[in-house]
């Protein structure tokens, strides 16, 4: 049985599994693309050094991290929502409380990075800005079915 929400911005109920996972995949698509240019222009002006060592990785941040924790998150969000929808009555409100919640934790990472210059920590905030706005964006806009 699914909850229903009916303070959303869409009528009905969330949307089934695949639906919600097709828009993640959409979401994680354009929040990997948007942060690859963010990466590509900040490494341009020298707000990535390449002298700095991202912890576990033994090496300077690489886009294709950029791309991956950009476009992971939204599958998993999706996946997060769609549990929700089934077993919650209010999914939109604890999606989004959980979201607000994940965001605010996930602003710790970049200062945890040693020798990270501001303009690095700056950059990577916003990359992580990028994902969730646009990963809950799309989900609680979308991600539901009359």
């Amino acid at each position: 049985m699914e909850a229903t929400q009916s303070n959303h911005a869409g009528s009905g109920r969330v949307a089934g599994l695949g639906r919600l996972l097709a828009l993640g995949a959409v979401a994680g698509a354009v929040a990997a693309a948007l942060n690859a240019v963010v990466y590509l222009v900040a490494s341009l002006l020298g707000a990535i050094p390449l002298d700095v060592e991202i912890p576990n990785t033994g090496g300077p941040l690489p886009i294709e991290a950029v791309v991956i924790f950009s476009f992971v998150p939204a599958l998993l969000a999706a996946g997060f929502l769609a549990l929700l929808g089934r077993f919650t009555q209010r999914p939109l409100r604890t999606f989004t409380i959980v979201a607000v919640v994940v965001f605010v934790l996930s602003l710790y990472t970049p200062f945890s990075i040693p020798g990270a210059p501001s303009a690095m920590i700056v950059t990577l905030e916003l990359m992580h800005l990028v994902v969730a706005v646009i990963v809950v964006a799309v989900l609680t806009k979308l991600g539901w079915r009359s």
